[in-house]
């Protein structure tokens, strides 16, 4: 994984295209229960502090 990370810092790679939702660490449970139910197309979250 470190070589994602480097064209990733080096602006090479967005790695933005790999989550599908971004919601806050609040959200967690919300969230968990939305990829468990495969509800509004979740495949993967991002945990924004």
């Amino acid at each position: 994984m470190l070589w994602f990370r480097e064209h990733a810092v080096k602006g090479e790679l967005d790695p933005s295209c790999l989550a599908t939702h971004r919601l806050s660490v609040e959200d967690g449970p919300r969230a968990y229960d939305m990829f468990k139910n495969k509800e509004d197309g979740m495949v993967r979250a991002v945990f924004i502090p």
